[in-house]
């Protein structure tokens, strides 16, 4: 196996379960804040499916798009480099898109909570 493929592997695992534990942590919550504002079963399924469709892509098109130099012999604290620096850019996509829903959400529910 190429040091390229052990690296991209290990990223791609590492970002799988970066996403499992943002969708593990932040669902429950979300859910019962949607369902209370919005008071429509579609709607909040539609949000938590956007909300989980966006962050995966996210995430692997951070995985995909990144490329490191390693060498066939290359120590192991260069594959925990190149490991790092791809998980950087996962990491920032995933913060900008996580920022962007926030603020949309409190948006809707600063338009909703008016009304009601």
């Amino acid at each position: 196996m190429s040091p390229h493929s052990i690296a991209f592997l290990a990223t791609l695992a590492v970002s799988i379960l970066i996403v499992v534990l943002i969708d593990r942590f932040l669902r429950p919550g979300l859910r019962g804040l949607l369902e209370e504002t919005l008071a429509l079963p579609a709607a909040t399924e539609f949000y938590l499916r956007a909300f989980t469709i966006v962050v995966v892509f996210v995430a692997l098109a951070a995985v995909l798009d990144t490329y490191s130099e390693l060498k066939d012999g290359a120590r192991f604290m260069e594959y925990v480099w190149a490991i790092a620096d791809r998980l950087k850019h996962v990491f920032g996509d995933l913060l900008i898109v996580l920022l962007v829903y926030v603020g949309l959400i409190t948006v809707l529910i600063a338009a909703l909570r008016r009304r009601q």
